[in-house]
């Protein structure tokens, strides 16, 4: 279970109070949140073990952002991402479809304009998704991964033309999993993730200061 010092620090370096690269030291952390060297050092194992800072010699780091890094999770999270949009075309409920077409027509709602809006709903809409799966195995698996997408500052999703995209791709996920076919449904969710990988790179060429 998480502590609070461990949802505060996760929360900080998530939100990038702290820049890629800065040392965590435990004196620091301790006077920061007022707490003792015990559980700020336990909230760094569980930062690491999460990805989101790692060691160096002795040190404790932020992670920093790189291409390979960005390769390497969204590689992961489309193998994972099409496993779960094939179990839920398999294992979701009534009550999770009814919740899934929500969130999308929602989303059909929102300002293209408002990044933090459509990374939040768009994130909604993961969530059910993996959720629909019945599997609490990759839904923790896909939350870690989460974790690491969510450090970067700005969202894919309102790169020119990749709103309408994933509308596009939602759409045709729901009427996969409506139809009960895994096997469409896997193949639309890495589609979908291969696209943002292919963004998220194109906008790290652009300015790897914006990630």
């Amino acid at each position: 279970m998480a502590t609070p010092i461990h949802q505060r620090l996760r929360e900080d370096v998530l939100a990038s109070v702290f820049a890629p690269d800065e040392p965590l030291t435990e004196a620091k952390l301790t006077e920061r949140y007022g707490a003792s060297r015990t559980p700020v050092r336990e909230a760094l194992q569980r930062l690491e073990q999460d990805g989101l800072v790692e060691r160096r010699g002795k040190a404790v780091v932020v992670r920093t952002h790189s291409a390979e890094e960005i390769i390497d999770i969204y590689e992961s999270r489309i193998v994972l991402e099409q496993a779960a949009a094939a179990k839920a075309a398999v294992r979701a409920s009534a009550l999770d479809k009814q919740s899934l077409n929500a969130l999308l027509l929602k989303m059909h709602d929102l300002d293209i304009n408002d990044g933090r809006m459509l990374a939040e709903t768009n994130r909604a809409f993961h969530r059910q998704l993996w959720h629909a799966t019945h599997s609490p195995s990759l839904i923790s698996l896909l939350e870690r991964l989460d974790q690491q997408v969510r450090r970067y500052s700005l969202t894919t999703l309102t790169y020119p033309g990749r709103w309408p995209a994933v509308l596009a791709h939602y759409t045709e996920l729901l009427a996969a999993i409506e139809k009960s076919n895994p096997e469409l449904a896997g193949q639309v969710a890495a589609r979908h993730m291969s696209e943002a990988l292919a963004i998220r790179l194109k906008m790290y060429a652009e300015d790897p200061r914006t990630l």
